[in-house]
């Protein structure tokens, strides 16, 4: 259904974006060796990644890298070589007996139906080849997708450059990268930047919007219908006007009100406090590195949105700060998905995350 919270799975429950599963699918016809999928938090960016895998008919591999993250601290190669394996055997039932076979012929693993264990220090040039010579054998291309990627950068591993060995010596692997913290993606990948293993390397970006105005309206409508919920037109255009366009929230909004059957204050209330609970969790992440983190948003959800009231804002809360250190600080923050720099102003493009962090103390 359209209000389930968690990422989609299938088509007919995937609303419009058409044009980004058109994108997506003619890159992986035209053998595009990286896809970047690309938007801030709460766009739906699992769930089309989900559908687009499913709808290719791509022999696939799917990571989480984010939840690997915080599960280890970092992202050890071991962990990671299991985690592709195992979510390459499950997607691939057809082919399972072969794909295993060229796997276990990589000496120290053993697999048992899609559990993989290494009995040596495995690493993933040579999964990386086997996974391509299976692949060749079989007239496939295979597709390693790994959702939010920026968390790679995140360890003493150099997964640009093994990602970068990949796809100038194994043809038949295409991959596909997700990113909410999009400045810290490209950062990571370094497709711009000559002194990075990925430079110049062609590659296909797709980019998730958030719904316009009406497309959000219509949303909350057809997802109220499918429900048999009767939501009068009036609430809808109250819901849109707070939450705008984040299809996250407008996904957990249609399920307060039209699953677990809340009232339109409550369910507010109760979509809030979950928002803010998500949110401080995930700022926290930043925080621990810097302080004016919180009162540079803190001014700009206040409304203050040019550089220099910003920075008189920040160091009336924190003290003097030099400039090239509170750019730097600017330019994260753009980097991580928290600001958005238009026409020389800073936006908060979240407007719970703006309605939050004007609340933080």
């Amino acid at each position: 259904m359209l209000f389930d919270p968690r990422p989609k799975t299938e088509k007919k429950d995937l609303y419009d974006r058409e044009r980004e599963l058109k994108e997506f699918q003619e890159a992986l016809k035209l053998g595009e060796n990286i896809i970047l999928l690309l938007g801030i938090r709460r766009l739906g960016k699992s769930s089309l990644l989900n559908v687009g895998l499913k709808e290719s008919n791509f022999p696939y591999s799917k990571v989480d890298v984010r939840s690997l993250y915080f599960a280890y601290g970092t992202i050890p190669q071991d962990v990671l070589a299991r985690k592709i394996i195992e979510s390459l055997l499950a997607s691939e039932k057809s082919l399972y007996l072969t794909l295993r076979k060229i796997l276990e012929s990589i000496k120290g693993i053993k697999i048992s139906g899609i559990h993989v264990e290494f009995e040596r220090r495995q690493d993933l040039p040579s999964i990386f080849e086997r996974i391509d010579l299976w692949a060749e054998r079989e007239g496939k291309k295979v597709v390693i997708a790994f959702d939010e990627a920026q968390y790679l950068r995140l360890s003493g591993v150099r997964y640009d450059g093994l990602i970068a060995y990949a796809i100038d010596n194994l043809p038949n692997i295409i991959f596909i990268l997700t990113g909410s913290e999009v400045g810290m993606l490209h950062d990571f990948l370094g497709l711009d930047n000559p002194k990075k293993p990925l430079f110049g390397r062609q590659y296909e970006e797709i980019v998730l919007d958030r719904f316009t105005r009406d497309e959000s309206f219509d949303f909350l409508r057809r997802g109220f219908e499918e429900l048999n919920a009767n939501i009068p037109d009036e609430e809808i255009e109250e819901v849109v006007n707070r939450i705008d366009g984040i299809v996250g929230w407008l996904t957990l909004y249609g399920y307060l009100r039209g699953v677990k059957k809340l009232g339109k204050e409550e369910s507010l209330i109760s979509l809030y406090s979950k928002a803010k609970a998500l949110i401080e969790e995930e700022l926290s992440h930043i925080l621990a590195y810097s302080k004016r983190y919180k009162f540079i948003l803190k001014a700009v959800a206040l409304g203050n949105t040019r550089w220099k009231n910003i920075k008189e804002y920040v160091e009336f809360r924190t003290g003097r700060i030099n400039d090239a250190k509170f750019s730097n600080l600017l330019k994260n923050l753009v980097k991580y998905g928290y600001l958005e720099k238009r026409d020389g102003e800073y936006i908060i493009p979240d407007p719970l995350v703006k309605e939050i962090v004007a609340n933080l103390k």
